[in-house]
């Protein structure tokens, strides 16, 4: 493996340190990739969100904090609410609007209809099925109640931008896997037992919980997707800007070495750390099948290139692999 690397004079990264996360590779297009992750369907997302009604619904009847508990732990609200958060920094509204209908999907259309069923199901066999405590405390009977109620949903949208932004170095690792199941659970404390109170008040014949119900549920979506999600995120310094800039890098990157690079250059693999808002630093794999060493100085002309097209000062490393590629498939 040859390296080569060459970079233009580097400044000091202290400025801006405190309105933007730096010196992550590929932090901004990770942060898009996760959004566009949790705006898509699956069959895993419809069973979750049917298990977690499910199990909502006999928690709020039989008035069992337990049981409801677990229907936020399994609860999968986290994906859609970070599309839409995510989707309003970067600027893209169809990745925003997608994230919002699958909220919506899950809560009022799979949530609502599920435990009106289900309620409607049990009042025709057991007659003392009735309002609990645990049901009216998702009713904002209250006005204590509900200004707590709203304060924990835009707690647990900061929550779940902290778990990007606080510690951006373990978002692509293990670790991180772990923190986004609590960070799920805390979200879904807001979300579902509300959307499960308003099918419940409809099939109990009371309107006005289930319409209290729902204001609650709109609040609190608007609390996690904005005031609490959003304004972290751009108070963390996350904008568009950086997510464009580590774009353009990687094209660079990409472009310059299929034009210059000789050989059989088949694949190229770019990452882009930022380190401040006019610096960066790019690390480029590239798998040579053909055996041509990448000429001197390339890396220098990667950079050029860069701080010409971009408008920042770049550091590029770049990886040579001598590659052999057999295949034994059919053409």
């Amino acid at each position: 493996m040859d390296i080569h690397r060459q970079a233009l004079p580097l400044r000091q990264r202290d400025v801006q340190k405190w309105f933007g996360v730096w010196g992550v590779a590929d932090y901004y297009t990770l942060l898009k990739h996760q959004a566009e992750e949790g705006a898509e369907y699956n069959a895993g997302y419809f069973l979750l969100v049917i298990t977690a009604a499910v199990l909502a619904v006999g928690g709020l009847l039989l008035n069992n904090p337990a049981i409801i508990i677990g229907s936020m732990c399994v609860a999968p609200f986290l994906g859609p609410s970070r599309a839409v958060c995510i989707g309003g920094i970067y600027g893209n509204a169809r990745l925003m609007w997608r994230g919002f209908v699958k909220q919506v999907i899950g809560l009022l259309i799979i949530g609502v209809t599920l435990s009106l069923i289900i309620t409607l199901a049990l009042t025709a066999v057991l007659p003392d099925i009735g309002i609990t405590d645990e049901i009216l405390a998702r009713s904002m009977p209250s006005t204590q109640i509900a200004v707590l109620s709203i304060m924990v949903a835009v707690a647990a949208g900061a929550a779940a931008s902290l778990s990007f932004s606080a510690e951006p170095r373990v978002v692509s690792t293990p670790l991180h896997q772990l923190i986004d199941t609590a960070i799920g659970v805390e979200i879904a404390i807001s979300l579902i037992p509300p959307a499960v109170v308003v099918g419940i008040g409809l099939a109990l014949g009371r309107p006005d919980i289930a319409l209290r119900s729902l204001a609650l549920l709109g609040v609190n979506v608007l609390g996690i997707d904005v005031v609490g999600s959003m304004f972290v995120l751009i108070l963390r310094g996350v904008r568009k800007r950086w997510l464009e800039l580590e774009q353009t890098v990687r094209q660079i990157i990409e472009t310059t070495v299929d034009t210059i690079s000789p050989g059989d250059v088949e694949e190229s693999l770019a990452s882009v750390t930022l380190l401040s808002a006019d610096l960066v630093c790019a690390y480029a794999v590239i798998r040579n099948y053909a055996g041509e060493p990448v000429p001197d100085g390339f890396a220098q002309t990667l950079a050029i290139c860069i701080t010409d097209a971009a408008g920042c000062q770049a550091e590029v490393l770049i990886d040579e692999v001598a590659c052999q590629k057999i295949s034994t498939l059919s053409t």
